[in-house]
């Protein structure tokens, strides 16, 4: 399988209420604007996606997603939303937090900013990256690339 790798160009968030969509513009290059017409509208307002949002809308502007998160691989090839567990003290019970990682860079859009892997980790080293979910374009790739 060949890959051509994804170039991801950091979208901030510039309201408390477009973070989603900012993450979303993020890693498909759309602009906010079309994420809007296009996310179900039942999540346009919502405070919290769960997991399953994240696959619903990727579906709905017409991106792979696998069905469901995997085991965090730094080694991917593909861009994705990372599932982060935060420190009981952050007050966000039953919460995760969801940011893009792409290249071995995390983006988080409500900072706008870019880290290294390495550096996020020193950073928050009270976060743990638990799982990720690919989402990708291209047609030659299937889901067995992702079973090991």
């Amino acid at each position: 399988m060949t890959h051509t790798a994804y170039e991801i160009e950091l979208v901030p968030s510039e309201t408390e209420g477009d973070y989603f969509e900012a993450m979303m513009a993020t890693i498909t290059g759309l602009s906010k604007g079309e994420i809007r017409e296009r996310v179900p509208a039942q999540l346009l307002d919502a405070k919290r996606w769960r997991g399953a949002s994240f696959r619903e809308v990727a579906h709905a502007l017409g991106y792979n997603v696998l069905p469901r998160f995997v085991k965090f691989d730094p080694a991917t090839a593909w861009p994705c939303v990372l599932r982060i567990k935060v420190p009981e003290q952050w007050g966000w019970k039953g919460c995760w937090w969801a940011l893009l990682y792409n290249q071995r860079e995390v983006y988080d859009v409500q900072r706008n900013q870019s880290y290294s892997l390495e550096q996020w980790q020193r950073i928050w080293p009270e976060c743990r990256i638990t799982s990720m979910l690919p989402i990708w374009i291209s047609t030659e790739t299937t889901l067995s690339a992702f079973q090991r």
